[in-house]
């Protein structure tokens, strides 16, 4: 990406006047600074204003922010409750003590129930939804830049009907680099009746809507052959970004609407990670690593760790073993990262890898909203943080300029 054109927005210096830097190292200088030295700066002039609003140093900036990667941690159900905290994954490892603000920092509208979808470039999505009113809830969208404190107005309005609790729409939010949108994904398994009714595999089907942010519109596309993992619980790493894409584990040819994983009414062979391209709006079938070898007993997760894929999963509830994809869409390219005994996670449970370093030293991870720890994997030892309050969503984040509609 080119930076910001040097066109005469200045006056050009005299002889006897200081040396004036270039527009092009000027912004490259200023896509250095945070976001809020910058959003101070705009005030100065209108130079400055202009250099640190055009499109192209956002976009330069984000990806000098995206070196510095934090975390977003979210406590609280609701409005009334909520608070959250973005903290550099950096200073994390170095002191993982955390605060929480003692003031509510989210500036949510009028709403009681909530999901934090997705963090991409600087930008949180969250989803909202009314109190149930006969089959259906009333539901919208949110986006929220915390770096600039800027809320976009009530998005995506629609009606999300339903005959069961457990069919209504889970979401998760990319970034289309093709046409420089962003989007969000809805999917829900649905049906013809209710659980009980007589519903037949066959009458159940997976619908999948795709809202565009610029348009504020949201299409039906082509719909998932499988049924999501876990579709009740999208505070849970559902619709996992990387590189234009939103990924998905999920199993073949099951259809129930059960809320909790049985490994024993699972086979190794139904695993699968459905790979939706935002572009193309298309989707294809990953498999999971070769050497998952039985169904873990303990619910499987997918993440982005170091601009990869990563699968994590239970082995035999004695460690937890992570995997990466190395080169993305290749089966053939899974390879083991790390292998962590339980011991010394001093939990067993379904863990969540959250960031790993460049040097794969220290990797971070979150436990069911429960407990966070770092994982030195030079000295074998593990530091556990017990969250109290215990944080409701767990994101990776990035400071940005992106502006919210």
């Amino acid at each position: 990406m080119d930076p910001p054109p040097s066109q005469s927005r200045r006056p050009p210096s005299s002889p006897s006047s200081p040396p004036i830097l270039p527009d092009e190292l000027m912004a490259e200088v200023l896509s250095f600074l945070s976001v809020k030295s910058l959003m101070q700066m705009k005030c100065v002039s209108k130079f400055f204003n202009s250099l640190i609003s055009d499109p192209a140093f956002i976009k330069m900036h984000l990806r000098r922010s995206a070196r510095n990667p934090q975390l977003t941690l979210v406590s609280g159900k609701c409005v009334a409750d909520f608070r959250f905290v973005i903290l550099p994954i950096s200073k994390f490892i170095e002191n993982p003590l955390i605060t929480l603000p003692e003031k509510h920092f989210y500036p949510l509208l009028d709403t009681h129930h909530y999901w934090l979808v997705g963090s991409c470039n600087g930008l949180l999505c969250f989803s909202h939804y009314s109190a149930f009113t006969g089959s259906y809830r009333d539901c919208w969208l949110n986006f929220y830049n915390p770096a600039t404190n800027t809320i976009s107005k009530k998005l995506g309005y629609f009606k999300d009907y339903c005959k069961h609790r457990y069919f209504f729409s889970r979401y998760a939010f990319g970034y289309d680099s093709l046409t420089d949108n962003y989007k969000v994904v809805a999917v829900r398994l649905v049906g013809d009746g209710e659980i009980g009714d007589g519903v037949s595999e066959t009458q159940l089907r997976t619908e999948v809507r795709v809202f565009s942010l610029r348009d504020n519109v949201w299409r039906d596309i082509q719909g998932f052959p499988v049924g999501p993992l876990r579709l009740t619980l999208p505070s849970e790493n559902h619709g996992v970004y990387l590189n234009g894409s939103l990924n998905w584990l999920a199993l073949r040819n099951c259809y129930g609407a059960d809320r909790f994983y049985h490994s024993n009414d699972i086979t190794l062979d139904q695993f699968v990670i459905i790979s939706l391209d935002l572009g193309a709006e298309t989707h294809v079938q990953l498999m999971p690593p070769r050497g998952l070898e039985e169904v873990p007993l303990i619910e499987p997760t997918i993440s982005v760790l170091v601009d990869s894929l990563c699968f994590c999963h239970d082995f035999k509830q004695t460690c937890l073993v992570i995997w990466q994809m190395r080169e993305f869409g290749v089966g053939e390219s899974w390879t083991q990262l790390y292998r962590i005994k339980y011991q010394n996670l001093q939990h067993i449970g379904c863990w969540l890898p959250l960031h790993i370093s460049h040097n794969k030293n220290t990797l971070v991870l979150a436990n069911r909203r429960e407990l966070l720890a770092i994982y030195d994997w030079t000295n074998n030892t593990v530091e556990i943080i017990t969250n109290k309050p215990r944080w409701a969503f767990c994101k990776d984040y990035v400071e940005s300029l992106v502006p919210v509609p």
